[in-house]
């Protein structure tokens, strides 16, 4: 009867003080590929990246969520990768191909959680070199779209197996050679010559009256050109998890 009565009152205490792992937060809806609830990414923004995971998933298979949360409520971010990864059921079931790229910006913390597939094309030292290499550079700067875009660019590299860290800026170039690469070199001067050779046939003389001479001027085309635009539209089709599992692979991140 003791015992049981001091098990229930360390029950208790445990809850009053861990409030946030006393229960399962809910999760948020799953209402696409790109789940913005902290309200960092545009419109335009967020069509780009769910049209090249679309295109990714429907190439390989994969499944990648991108999300961003406004609060952690007092959970670790590992914890949330978890959650939304298993809750959701990213990935398809038996391949379990999904990951999930995670966005705390109030906490300033970052993940990306993989799935047991894709732990090998995409490992945790991988997504860790995406996350220091690729994402916090743009974060630290304030460009939380540049950032989120360059991480998932990063990722399907990885998974298409081509991706290569960034270089340093200080070894882009090797400042102890003097000699020109020609190979940069040679477009720019033939543009530069067919700019030229272009203005000079469009070159054209005609009698001013007002100046009593003759005036040299460029004649140009009075057709009217038109420019067809591109717009992206979405299919309205649903979008939800396959079923994967995921076990904790991937890496974090803090800026």
């Amino acid at each position: 009867m003791h015992l049981r009565l001091i098990t229930a009152l360390v029950l208790l205490c445990f809850v009053q003080v861990f409030p946030g792992y006393a229960e399962t937060p809910d999760l948020p809806a799953l209402t696409g590929r790109v789940v913005d609830r902290a309200g960092i990414l545009s419109d335009t923004v967020e069509t780009a990246l769910s049209s090249k995971i679309e295109a990714h998933e429907k190439a390989a298979g994969d499944q990648i969520v991108v999300v961003t949360l406004p609060d952690l409520m007092g959970r670790s971010i590992e914890d949330w990768g978890l959650l939304l990864g298993r809750g959701w059921g990213i990935g398809q079931k038996g391949k379990d191909n999904g990951i999930v790229f995670l966005i705390a910006p109030n906490e300033r913390e970052l993940r990306i959680e993989v799935g047991y597939g894709l732990e090998g094309s995409l490992p945790d030292a991988t997504a860790n070199e995406i996350i220091q290499s690729d994402v916090i550079p743009h974060f630290k700067q304030g460009d939380m779209e540049g950032g989120v875009t360059a991480g998932l660019d990063a990722i399907l590299a990885a998974l298409g197996g081509t991706y290569q860290p960034p270089v340093e800026p200080s070894t882009a170039y090797d400042n102890t050679s003097s000699f020109i690469d020609l190979d940069f070199l040679i477009p720019f001067l033939f543009w530069g010559v067919s700019v030229v050779l272009g203005l000079l046939m469009s070159l054209r003389r005609r009698w001013d009256k007002k100046r009593n001479r003759h005036v040299w001027y460029i004649a140009t085309s009075s057709g009217s050109s038109s420019s067809g635009s591109r717009s992206f539209s979405s299919s309205g089709s649903s979008f939800s998890g396959g079923g994967g599992s995921f076990g904790g692979g991937g890496a974090s991140g803090k800026w």
